[in-house]
């Protein structure tokens, strides 16, 4: 067999610049697989840990359920649309922010990911070395140059990670939880917060939401594959509220425990409780390291060469290799010691993104599939309006969330905004 034929059985046509031909549409259980193990990480521990460490059992969960409930709503929707649609990210933001205008919202969430799979990267070199005192960079290096490979592949490797990660991560949370229960405490609903004030509620939900504001509302690119709307839809399901919001509470729970001594600034980071109990658990724990950062990784550097490849006109397995070196750069450099900043960020400006689109795609334009125009202002206006109140509100009431807050504004922004222009359009025409 040729190494051409070997390359076309292996690597599956990626459609950067067009929908996905239904002929190529995947079962259901594919695209699930893609987002069921994307959220079911040591990412996801460590904010579950954050929450409980500030707020207690009883209230952080509660704060990571509604989290998770309310990116299910996004997502979702947004999962219902690509499914129908077959088109990925860029190409549906075309639609509602211009083919001109989407550069710019396309070009920053692009960029964002790429932020995302550094931080992974790092947090692979940084876990490796504080957990079991293997070379900082070397580990790095590793860790960057494998997510990028698994990438380049395509979202065929990513659904194959995702069956691996999910199990993967409940096999190491029944063992850190075991672990953790014996050496700690055992009345894990009483927990109270090691600190109080800290962060308030709204916080919390905003927190959990801001882990996954990016990729959710870039999840066109995974859930273009589903072979409908309804599909696309169902497929998040695995992710918001199950996958992540298990995910989330084993960090809570060992938290709990009491065995993460820093669990304020640590979060649920649960490889410690692993380190030191006999090799085969610290192969398991390696092993556990690579595949389960990896997942979130890939997942983010995929997004990222998806959208820059439409923008680019480039291929996606080209632009793969570019950021990816990028990426591992950056992670070398630290990125990941400002991850608690990074998330406060993403849950200020993106949330406005999804709910615009939403709005426009499935409310108020329901058929704009041939409106296509270079620039649409209002969708400009609304998600600077919206980004700005949200700004406001996380400096000025920190109790509320600013996820809900930039949700909630923009899609009322955009409502108004759009029945404003539809009335001027009337009026214009009347006195022609």
């Amino acid at each position: 067999m040729s190494t051409e034929n070997v390359d076309k059985k292996l690597l599956d046509p990626e459609f950067e610049h067009a929908p996905v031909p239904q002929e190529y549409r995947k079962k259901l259980s594919s695209v699930a697989a893609v987002w069921f193990g994307f959220p079911m990480v040591l990412t996801s521990a460590v904010i579950g840990g954050l929450i409980t460490a500030q707020l207690g059992f009883k209230a952080g969960a509660l704060a990571m359920l509604l989290g998770n409930l309310l990116l299910f709503v996004m997502v979702g929707l947004l999962s219902y649309d690509a499914g129908r649609s077959g088109m990925n990210f860029s190409l549906t933001a075309q639609k509602t922010f211009g083919r001109s205008g989407y550069y710019i919202i396309s070009g920053l969430l692009s960029t964002v990911v790429i932020g995302w799979f550094a931080l992974q990267v790092g947090l692979t070199g940084s876990t490796m070395h504080g957990s079991f005192g293997a070379s900082l960079l070397l580990m790095t290096i590793i860790g960057g140059v494998l997510y990028v490979a698994i990438t380049y592949v395509g979202i065929k490797a990513l659904s194959i990670l995702g069956w691996i990660a999910a199990p993967f991560y409940i096999i190491i949370a029944i063992i850190v939880i075991a672990m953790a229960v014996k050496n700690g405490r055992s009345d894990i609903l009483n927990y109270h917060p090691q600190v109080t004030g800290a962060m308030s509620f709204g916080a919390a939900v905003t927190l959990v939401f801001a882990g996954f504001a990016d990729s959710g509302t870039m999840t066109a690119d995974f859930t273009r594959w589903a072979k409908n709307g309804r599909e696309g839809a169902l497929s998040v399901i695995f992710a918001f509220p199950i996958g992540n919001f298990i995910a989330e509470l084993v960090g809570g729970i060992v938290v709990a425990t009491g065995v993460i001594p820093n669990a304020t600034s640590t979060g649920g980071d649960f490889m410690s409780v692993l380190a030191g109990h006999g090799p085969l658990l610290t192969i398991l724990s390696i092993l556990f390291v690579f595949i389960n950062l990896g997942s979130v990784g890939t997942h983010c550097l995929y997004n990222g060469a998806v959208g820059w490849s439409h923008m680019t006109g480039k291929k996606m397995r080209t632009i793969t290799l570019i950021i990816g070196v990028v990426g591992l750069i950056a992670a070398i450099s630290g990125i990941y010691n400002h991850f608690f900043d990074w998330l406060v960020l993403l849950g200020v400006i993106i949330p406005p993104i999804g709910s615009i689109i939403i709005m426009d795609r499935l409310v108020l334009r329901k058929n704009n599939s041939a409106d296509l125009v270079s620039w649409r202002p209002l969708a400009f206006i609304v998600w600077i309006l919206s980004a700005a109140i949200s700004l406001v509100v996380n400096f000025y009431a920190p109790e509320l969330s600013v996820a809900v807050v930039g949700l909630v504004t923009s899609a009322i922004f955009y409502a108004i905004g759009s029945m404003m222009v539809k009335g001027n359009a009337r009026t214009v025409k009347n006195t022609m």
